[in-house]
């Protein structure tokens, strides 16, 4: 308002303001094929290039749990592996059907051919969802994290796709230590696993 005011003063009066003669420069807009991975923390005070990714990948989301580190790929492909000061025990939660400290990255083969498009960590488990709204879920059932009711034991080593949510697409999901909850493309909100607290 107030450049309004000055510009009407610097035309006169009588005149409409005119348009300001300064030419505003195009705003430049850089995209970029690739991305890059940084991880710290655990002793390394600051961050760290990961060059694990197979190449000619690149990330979209990161995630990060006690035990364990997820990265999903612009090729929507999942990819988990161990943190290392965050425990050795594993029950699972990378996916990759046995309980091996995969010290990098390495792709969850068991999604082959589903296009994943977030993922959440949970202490000792892994919930993830793909374009079409279905959920995917391993690692601990201990609390029930993996929502089939401990059908499958208490360590699931594979990707279990979740049939409750077969009818119901999935649009977010997130993990705390020992819980889930996801909201649905309906506006619902579904929790499961320890409910201590009253989380």
């Amino acid at each position: 308002r107030e450049m309004e005011e000055k510009v009407t003063l610097l035309n006169g009066p009588n005149k409409r303001p005119r348009s300001s003669t300064m030419n505003e420069a195009p705003i430049a807009v850089v995209t970029s094929r690739t991305s890059e991975v940084y991880v710290w923390g655990g002793g390394k005070s600051t961050p760290q290039k990961l060059d694990a990714i197979k190449s000619g990948c690149s990330a979209r989301q990161v995630c990060a749990g006690n035990t364990h580190f997820a990265v999903v790929t612009v090729e929507k492909e999942l990819y988990t592996w161990v943190n290392m000061q965050g425990g050795t025990k594993l029950h699972g939660q990378l996916g990759h059907g046995d309980r091996a400290s995969y010290r990098q990255p390495k792709h969850v083969e068991k999604l082959q051919g589903k296009a994943i498009r977030q993922v959440s960590c949970g202490d000792d488990f892994t919930v993830c969802i793909t374009d079409e709204g279905q959920v995917y879920a391993f690692g601990s059932d201990y609390y029930g994290c993996i929502g089939v009711d401990k059908a499958y034991g208490s360590e699931v080593l594979e990707p279990l796709q979740l049939d409750f949510f077969l009818t119901n697409p999935v649009e977010l999901v997130s993990c705390g230590d020992n819980h889930v909850a996801v909201l649905t493309r309906n506006r619902e909100v579904y929790t499961w696993g320890c409910g201590e607290y009253g989380r």
